[in-house]
């Protein structure tokens, strides 16, 4: 009878665990939601300054990572599209920074910090979420909850974690890629 109450218990904490992912998992895209809302605005403060080649590959890797997720592509694949936006994003915030017309113009101001709020915001959610995976698929590889875990269908977590995707600079660079492979 003890036996069977530990076992339980168990059970139930690798069920907490599981929903602590998902929850960790659902913060992360609502920080990648936030983003992708704030790019279109930000763009159009910088189209006219910074030149349409750095504001095409920005839209391009918004649309390659909203893509990504909307298939519903694992989650490696999923964090590369994301590396790749958060990379060309800060090179453009980089670059718009140096005008200083642009950093006294409010159209580009709040989107540019926004973006920057949701950047440190999603790099802590993705923290938090590969802890606990990481947590979660350390405890399945102990008795008795890796046993627990099969019989219930608890699985490991796949982390959140990726190399960088990278993007070409322009469509050239991309041509020149396409006729390399």
């Amino acid at each position: 009878m003890i036996l069977v109450a530990w076992a339980v218990s168990v059970f139930r904490q690798l069920r907490r665990a599981d929903a602590n992912l998902r929850t960790a998992l659902s913060l992360i895209h609502a920080e990648m939601d936030r983003r992708y809302e704030y790019v279109p605005g930000l763009v159009l403060a910088v189209a006219d300054t910074v030149g349409r080649e750095l504001v095409s590959t920005v839209t391009g890797a918004r649309s390659l990572a909203m893509r990504v997720r909307e298939e519903n592509l694992d989650l490696g694949r999923q964090a590369g599209a994301e590396n790749a936006l958060s990379a060309v994003l800060a090179s453009l915030l980089g670059t718009a920074r140096s005008y200083p017309a642009l950093r006294r113009d409010w159209a580009f101001v709040r989107p540019a910090h926004e973006i920057d709020q949701t950047e440190t915001r999603l790099a802590g959610a993705v923290t938090v979420y590969n802890d606990l995976a990481r947590q979660h698929n350390d405890s399945l590889a102990r008795f008795p909850a890796g046993l627990l875990a099969r019989v219930g269908g608890i699985v490991a977590a796949p982390l959140f974690e990726a190399t960088f995707l990278e993007m070409p600079a322009s469509a050239e660079a991309a041509s020149a890629a396409e006729r390399a492979a």
